[in-house]
């Protein structure tokens, strides 16, 4: 009789090794995934991390240099308060401690005019 040629024993010693390599890394995969989504925690602004600077003591919105414009103010959250200033040509957003009456510096941006196509 004649014998049919078998797979030989290193290459299934090898595709079972990647099948077991493929479980474990899906796994793994799906493990750290629920771990990240579980342990989750909001990332701490740059901007908050800034030491503050003291304004005056009054309660009041502080004084803008001359020129300046405030534009809006939003709540970020219970006693943090974002004015947008603009100073002739530049934007800024700062953060502002409403009890402590201490101002972070935040964003600038300069406005600068955009070429309109003719």
């Amino acid at each position: 009789m004649e014998q049919t040629p078998g797979t030989p024993k290193a290459l299934m010693a090898a595709v079972i090794g990647m099948g077991i390599l493929i479980v474990v890394g899906t796994v793994g995969l799906v493990g750290v995934i629920i771990h990240r989504m579980g342990a989750h925690k909001p990332p701490i602004d740059a901007a908050l991390s800034l030491p503050p600077v003291p304004l005056q003591t009054a309660a009041t919105l502080p004084v803008l240099p001359p020129g300046a414009r405030l534009m809006s103010m939003a709540r970020v959250r219970e006693g943090l308060m974002a004015l947008h200033i603009n100073e002739v040509g530049r934007d800024r957003i700062l953060l502002w401690h409403v009890g402590s009456d201490h101002l972070i510096p935040g964003v600038e941006s300069s406005n600068a005019p955009m070429d309109t196509p003719q």
